[in-house]
């Protein structure tokens, strides 16, 4: 109280003293003289003319005074001493002065203060400011500056002109360093650009970045006052990357979007800078959730996203750099989550950034750069950017769902859509709209759309619950759908009909299932079926009354009176409509039991009570209609029927049943047909395994029980009716199906009693299979086989037809021909094919191809838990050999249409209602399945190799070449090549170069058979794997174990390229080139196959070569071709190649040469380097043109044709320059070069007259873009010589038009041709760029039968 009173009592005093104030004063009277009076406050001073007149007064009164320049002393100190009061600073700081106009003396106030007017005459400018700024540092010093703070900055900030501008600088620097009020440094900070001149932005730009790293808190104001700074492109880059080290430090992420404005402001830096900008963005932007809080984090991204695309917008040459950053990523480790927020960002900006975008999203993704893991964690972190974005997001995803080509492209943005749907809560109905509407105006979109949407219905039904009624629109499509697609939509509709209580689509689900199973159709029929068995997958869930009813002995289909009202009793109605609407229909029957056994499989819960009566129905069903006591009767036509194959003692049975095959197969007019055995007994064995809990007691007997089944004699065979001979291999294709579903039901259980007789069904199934093409190879007839495998696809339109023979893969023919049982067939399937009327044998081979057996699942990789015994027979719970050999055979056949290579493109060639649907989910299972018994596969290995090793230590007098493989030996060597196999298709899998790390490491570490756990990177395992595969090559006794030896080691040499594993394959590759390959008769191998397996060796044998080894290669092959004269001759190195696919060498020589020579060339060399190069170069070109001479084929001469286009390119584009710049200092190197490469370019244009000659279609196609290119070469070497004043060296003449062998072509067409290509001097053409790189020109892929023969 004390205080205020002294204070006010001091006020009070000054006040008077102010009235007492001399106004003659010097200040005073030269103001007045300049036509402005100071008035005291509360008064306004009063000015008689314009601010501008009277600072013109100001300075002409000043300096006329008598005492100038002392007088200014005095003034000051007159204003000093009256602004020592506050009030008075005050009035002369604020803009307190008026003005009267005209005679009505109306007063208006001017914007001007009176320091304003004093600071502009230049004469006071320093020294008043330099009082100003002391009063305001003392005022900051008492934390009292903030209320003066912005009338002293306007003061400077609005007069025209500062006399010194770094002093006003400093003073501004001081101020703000010394202040501690914040809202002061921000004034001061706004203001500094208004202030300033641009001289001094340099200045002050290094002390902003200073106070920048030291209080965040101004980074906005400051970043914004740094903005309007005039600096140069040097200075600007300096702070650039001052600025970027502050934001890698900074914690907080408010102020994200102030730097990447900032950052990016348009034209300021090179665009080099600005690429650098956007590279230091990427990586430092990151928002941690331990440090800010979620809403912050929110608001920071939405706004540094739209920072971001203004960038994008301002600047082309930022938008490009964002592109570049985002696009040209190499690896997927390498990518951020950011990239995906940058490449929608992106794409929201304009169309043509919109195609731009789409086409480098494809582009990663079919590189596998872009994977869907990175996808997960950008929704993760960036879910309020998506948000923002979700209208351009949907457009992106439907875009890429579009594309028909590429399924991998679908599949990805089917993630994306799931991704949606999952973590965007807000957008979900939404998105749900945007997927429908996709689905129904895209086609061929549909399967991917019902995909995601039945995933969604999984994970979260209330998602899709308001549109349920717009999902029956669905149905309108149906009719142009294939089986998974109408799958899927009753899935997805039965899904939303059932599931819950007072669905409002349940009514019309419901008549729609009634209606189509009503149909005389039966495309509608099947439609029903599938509608019918997805109603009872949901109703059979129901918790209700889940308790174990009593049912009677007899129960079946019809008998649903014991089950409860409501949802059980429904869906037991609908089945028992299903079986009445199918009795005429077998083909049906058997789909309703495959598609009801996969619903049963797939199922979490099914009510107990409908449980039990569902499989005592089906039971009832199999024991009823298949299984009898007796034979009646014991003879059908020429057949007697027997009992056969039982494996039941005598013990185990309290009564003789047996599985009625003959009985029903031989009777034409049966109401029951037997091809629906196999899915029937499916069913029963799903449904005790779920009621069980995976326990097949009840029905374990039907496993060793015998099967009706005729008497056959094979030596008869020939002797009987056709019709008898049909009726037999019906009968024993229908055993081997009940003998296959037998196998996949009790593969997986574990009593050693069951594994023997499993075991014993294995060697059956073989056996039976072996009788059936012994029969159909014996018998004269044209075998119709019984329809096993139902075709439902002729019911929906679509075509199922199986492939002929012929046009299987490679891999396919190894396991459908090359390895049948060569006890049987030992020549007429691997030779006859080429001889001894093809026709007939043709036939008889579609025919075996062409027996329909029921699938083996992957449940039989339980049987590889038994040990592998090394007698012929096995014994009781072990494998033998020959059992071995024959799973081995269906797991590949099984496990290459679930862990598939690649997603297979579909273009307009393709058959879409053949579309192949990949399941993720099963690949997995498959792969973890085979993973775990990986170690007793490498078991199988050892036995394997001990085995072979014997057998060689017992021949080691004879040459490999000519062993005579028992039987015996031979199903070991099948062993091998379908073990190898089996890893091959394994280690190609797609979902290894996805996510499956773990797995993979874990794999490659048992297939490397080492328990170093120092192997921990790739490289390490695949090193140590390409080691121990190494040790097979000497087992290797036939070509195709070696394909398969080969094709396991590029698999795993994939995941990490290092030169020990190229080496590794190069030289197994070289070995194997160097075997002279026989069939286990004896005869050498030929024909396609083996001309495919050389071409593979051929093309790893070259890789990766160095042009030095790749000259030593040519001259080697140069010399060796002469002792190709016979047909049957080959090199004395490489013994597999003959005079006849000697062009598959001579192929891929050319095409390592291309790739040896543009990978040196990419490394960087000297000027000198570049002359060894391509002095070898064009040594290697002379020596393949002399091999192409003396080896005189079409084949040859094109491969030598097609592959120099590449190299003479590279030579023209690489080469000529360093020649031009080495004429001077290595002429004769140089000239030398030109000469030995003439050589070779006499002979291409030889090679163009001949294939005019001989009307060569292909080569002709490509005469013009070579001649064109032999001229432009003729030209630059003519220019180089100019440049270096040697033009009379050069000589040019007219070529003579003259075939490959020197002789003068005297046609008037080719002189013409000649005149008008080869001798037109008058004009240099363009150095055109071709379109056709090598793989263009010649694709061994690509190549048809003919060619590749």
């Amino acid at each position: 109280m004390s205080s205020k009173r002294t204070n006010n009592s001091v006020t009070g005093s000054q006040q008077k003293k102010h009235k007492t104030v001399d106004h003659n004063g010097y200040l005073h009277k030269t103001l007045l003289e300049s036509g402005l009076i100071l008035k005291y406050p509360p008064e306004k001073c009063m000015a008689s003319d314009e601010p501008v007149i009277i600072i013109r007064n100001i300075k002409k009164n000043v300096q006329k005074h008598f005492d100038y320049p002392r007088n200014i002393t005095d003034l000051f100190t007159s204003l000093e001493q009256e602004c020592q009061n506050l009030d008075l600073f005050k009035q002369y700081l604020f803009p307190n002065i008026v003005r009267n106009i005209g005679d009505n003396s109306e007063e208006y106030v001017l914007q001007d203060s009176v320091f304003k007017i004093l600071l502009s005459v230049p004469i006071l400018q320093n020294k008043l400011a330099d009082y100003i700024f002391d009063k305001a540092i003392d005022l900051s010093a008492e934390s009292k500056c903030g209320p003066w703070i912005q009338m002293i900055l306007k003061c400077f900030s609005s007069l025209d002109n500062l006399s010194n501008t770094d002093k006003i600088a400093t003073h501004l620097i001081n101020l703000l360093d010394i202040t501690t009020e914040k809202i002061v440094r921000l004034e001061i900070i706004s203001a500094i650009p208004d202030i300033i001149g641009d001289q001094e932005h340099s200045n002050i730009a290094a002390e902003m970045s200073r106070i920048l790293s030291e209080d965040h808190d101004l980074i906005p104001a400051i970043l914004e006052c740094l903005s309007y700074l005039c600096l140069s492109k040097e200075d600007y880059e300096q702070l650039q990357k001052k600025t970027l080290n502050i934001l890698m430090s900074l914690s907080k992420c408010a102020h994200f979007p102030n730097f990447v404005k900032f950052l990016l402001q348009p034209a300021r830096i090179n665009d080099a800078a600005y690429l650098d900008a956007v590279q230091g963005l990427r990586n430092t932007l990151g928002w941690s959730t331990s440090i800010s809080k979620q809403q912050e984090i929110a608001t920071s991204q939405v706004l540094t996203a739209v920072a971001i695309r203004n960038s994008m917008v301002s600047s082309k040459v930022i938008a490009n750099a964002w592109l570049k950053v985002a696009s040209t990523v190499k690896s997927s480790t390498d990518h951020k989550p950011i990239d995906i927020i940058i490449l929608l960002i992106l794409y929201s900006t304009s169309e043509e950034k919109q195609k731009l975008v789409d086409n480098v999203i494809k582009k990663q993704i079919k590189c596998n750069v872009l994977k869907e893991v990175l996808v997960d964690e950008c929704f993760e972190k960036f879910k309020p950017i998506l948000k923002d974005y979700l209208k351009h997001l949907i457009c992106l995803t439907n875009s890429l769902m579009k594309v028909k080509a590429d399924t991998t492209i679908a599949s990805f943005a089917s993630h994306l859509y799931t991704l949606m749907l999952s973590r965007l809560d807000d957008s979900c109905q939404t998105v749900v709209s945007e997927i429908l509407q996709l689905g129904l105006d895209s086609k061929h979109c549909v399967l991917n759309i019902l995909f995601i949407l039945n995933n969604v219905a999984s994970q979260d039904l209330s998602i899709l619950k308001p549109q349920s009624v717009q999902m029956l629109t669905l149905l309108d499509r149906m009719d142009d759908m294939n089986l998974d697609e109408i799958r899927a939509v009753m899935n997805l509709l039965c899904c939303l009909a059932y599931s819950y209580e007072n669905s409002v689509v349940r009514d019309d689900i419901h008549m729609i299932i009634r209606k189509e199973l009503s149909s005389s159709s039966p495309k509608i029929k099947v439609q029903g079926i599938l509608a019918s068995i997805h109603a009872v997958k949901y109703l059979m869930g129901s918790c209700n009354d889940d308790h174990t009813p009593d049912l009677p002995d007899d129960n079946s289909f019809g008998s649903v009176s014991h089950l409860s009202e409501g949802d059980l009793r429904e869906a037991a109605l609908i089945i028992e409509l299903v079986s009445r609407s199918t009795r005429q229909f077998p083909d049906m029957i058997a789909f309703f039991y495959d598609e009801l056994s996969k619903i049963v499989e797939e199922a979490t819960h099914i009510n107990k009570q409908f449980l039990l009566w569902l499989t005592e129905a089906v039971t009832n069903d199999l024991q009823q209609n298949f299984i009898v006591e007796n034979i009646e009767p014991e003879r059908i036509g020429e057949l007697k029927l027997s009992f056969q194959y039982c494996l039941n003692a005598e013990s185990e049975m309290d009564e003789v049943i047996a599985i009625n095959i003959a009985g029903l197969a031989l009777q034409p007019k049966s109401e029951i047909n037997v091809s629906i055995l196999p899915p029937l007994f499916q069913l029963v064995q799903k449904l005790h395994c779920k009621q069980y809990d995976g326990n097949l007691s009840n029905i374990d007997a039907l496993l060793g029980c015998p099967v009706i089944m005729p008497k056959i004699a094979l030596d008869l065979i020939e002797d009987l009716d056709s019709t008898t001979v049909s009726n037999i291999l019906d009968c024993l294709i229908h055993c081997v199906n009940w003998f296959r579903e037998l196998l996949n039901a009790f593969a997986i259980q574990d009593d050693d009693a069951l594994k023997m007789k499993i075991l014993h069904r294995v060697v059956q199934i073989e056996e039976l299979e072996i009788l059936c093409e012994q029969i159909i190879l014996k018998s004269n007839i044209i075998y119709k086989p019984p329809a096993c495998n139902f075709n439902i696809n002729k019911y929906t339109g679509a075509t199922d037809e199986k492939k002929p023979l012929q046009t299987r893969t490679s891999k396919q023919k190894a396991q459908k021909v090359n390895t049948q049982d060569n006890t049987v067939v030992p020549e007429t399937i691997k030779t006859q094919t080429t001889q001894d009327n093809p026709n007939t044998v043709k036939n008889k081979l579609v025919a075996i191809h062409n027996i329909p057996l029921r699938h083996l699942g992957l449940s039989v990789l339980h049987l590889f838990n038994n040990d592998l015994s090394t007698t012929d027979q096995g014994d009781e719970i072990n494998m033998s050999i020959k059992i071995l050999k024959f799973l081995l055979k269906c797991v590949n056949i099984n496990i290459e249409n679930i862990l598939i290579t690649k997603i297979k493109r579909q273009t307009f060639l393709s058959k879409h209602e053949q579309s192949f649907v990949y399941d993720k989910k099963k690949a997995e299972e498959c792969a973890k399945s085979i993973n775990k018994i990986l170690p007793k596969t490498v078991d199988y290995l050892k036995t394997i190799t001990f085995f072979l090793d014997d057998f060689m230590a017992s021949h080691d007098s004879q040459n490999e070449n000519t062993f005579i493989f028992t039987p015996e030996v031979f199903d070991y060597i099948t062993c091998l090549e379908y073990i190898f196999n089996m890893l091959a298709t394994y280690f190609k899998w797609i979902g290894f170069r996805n996510n499956q790390n773990s797995l993979l490491k874990s794999s490659l570490r048992t297939i490397a058979f080492t328990d170093n756990t120092n192997l921990v990177s790739l490289k390490d395992l695949v090193s140590a794997v390409a080691k121990h595969l190494l040790k097979y090559e000497k087992y290797c006794f036939q070509l195709t174990t070696a394909v398969a030896l080969i094709e396991l080691l590029k698999s795993v040499q994939e995941y990490s390229e290092n030169t020990l594993t190229l080496k590794v394959l190069r030289d197994m590759a070289h070995n194997f080139l160097s075997q002279k390959w026989n069939t286990p008769d004896g005869v050498p191998e030929k024909g396609l196959l083996f001309n495919q397996s050389v071409d593979k060796f051929a093309a790893l044998y070259f890789i990766n070569n160095e042009i030095l080894e790749l000259k030593t290669l040519t001259i080697q092959l140069l010399n060796d071709i002469k002792v190709l004269k016979g047909r049957n001759d080959t090199l004395s190195t490489l013994k597999t190649i003959n005079k006849g696919n000697f062009s598959i060498l001579y192929r891929n020589l050319g095409t390592a040469v291309h790739e040896a020579t543009k990978s040196r060339l990419s490394k960087g060399l000297t000027n000198t380097e570049h002359l060894d190069l391509w002095k070898d170069v064009a040594v290697i070109l002379k020596h393949m043109s002399d091999i192409a001479k003396t080896l005189e084929n079409r084949n040859n001469l094109s491969s030598f044709f097609n592959k120099s286009l590449p190299v003479l390119k590279l030579f023209l584009s690489q080469g000529v320059p360093i020649l031009e710049l080495q004429l001077k200092h290595n002429t004769e190197e140089v000239l030398e070069i030109l000469k030995i490469l003439q050589q070779s370019t006499r002979f291409l244009q030889s090679l163009c007259c001949h294939s005019r000659l001989k009307k060569d279609i292909v080569l002709i196609s490509k005469v013009p873009y070579m001649r064109q290119l032999l001229e432009t070469l003729i030209y630059k070497v003519k220019a180089a010589l100019a440049a270096n004043k040697c033009s009379e060296a050069f000589w040019m003449g007219n070529l003579k038009n003259k075939n490959i062998h020197g002789e003068i072509i005297a046609s008037q067409e080719s002189i013409e041709s000649e005149q008008s290509v080869e001798n037109d001097d008058e004009e240099l053409p363009d150095d055109v760029e071709s379109e056709n790189s090598d793989d263009d020109i010649l694709n061994p892929d690509s190549k048809s039968i003919s060619d590749i023969v």
